[in-house]
């Protein structure tokens, strides 16, 4: 039987933003602690061991900026299994730990276009305008991944639906749903402006017009 003895951790920066590629050794952590900094000097990740041979993993998150604490047995960290590292605010993927093929596989995906999982999914022709639809998608997905979706309710965990036109976001705790056209240029224009989206409690609202906005529910052609 083989035994691993190392694995490779990838985390992005916090500060500069950069993803990077590291090792973990069994051997270098038997005992002791270990940090792991990002070429600019930023702390991305401190490591310790214990008796019941657990390990002890905090890690410095670049979305919502912090400390997120994660246990793991010493055979699933040295393992041909990929560990994604989950932003407990968000959500979302902020690292991973596992075998290099695997976590490069994994970036890959966490890479790709929205134009390119949608064109996947059979969806190109869905669309009014896919190329300004797939514009309005990807820079509301980067709004996202920025932890800059929100409801005034509290949750940040909205839902998408995605129609020919627009596509709607739905809190499903108080109800709120928050409107962005996507079919022509002037639609991409609004859209590019928004770098932050609240939805307010119970309310029905156009996203791309500040104007306008009003009590449940009105509803568009589905």
């Amino acid at each position: 039987m083989v035994i691993s003895t190392t694995t490779t951790l990838t985390l992005s920066c916090p500060i500069c933003g950069e993803m990077e590629y590291y090792s973990l050794s069994r051997f270098k952590l038997n005992g002791q602690k270990s940090t792991i900094h990002c070429e600019c000097g930023a702390l991305l990740l401190s490591m310790s061991n214990s008796k019941s041979n657990n390990y002890l993993l905090q890690v410095e998150c670049y979305m919502c900026e912090a400390t997120h604490t994660f246990n793991y047995p010493a055979n699933l960290i040295w393992s041909n299994h990929l560990l994604a590292l989950i932003c407990q605010e968000t959500g979302v993927e902020i690292g991973f730990i596992g075998p290099k093929d695997k976590i490069t596989e994994s970036v890959q995906d966490m890479n790709k276009t929205v134009q390119e999982m949608a064109e996947e999914l059979g969806y190109g022709d869905y669309f009014n305008n896919p190329e300004i639809m797939y514009k309005v998608l990807e820079h509301l997905y980067d709004v996202a991944n920025n932890g800059k979706i929100s409801c005034s309710c509290g949750n940040i965990n909205l839902d998408v639906e995605v129609y020919p036109d627009r596509m709607e976001l739905h809190c499903d705790n108080c109800g709120a749903v928050g409107i962005v056209f996507a079919e022509s240029f002037k639609d991409w224009e609004n859209a590019k402006k928004l770098n932050e989206v609240a939805l307010v409690e119970g309310l029905y609202k156009y996203l791309d017009d500040k104007n306008i906005s009003r009590k449940h529910k009105k509803r568009l052609k589905r």
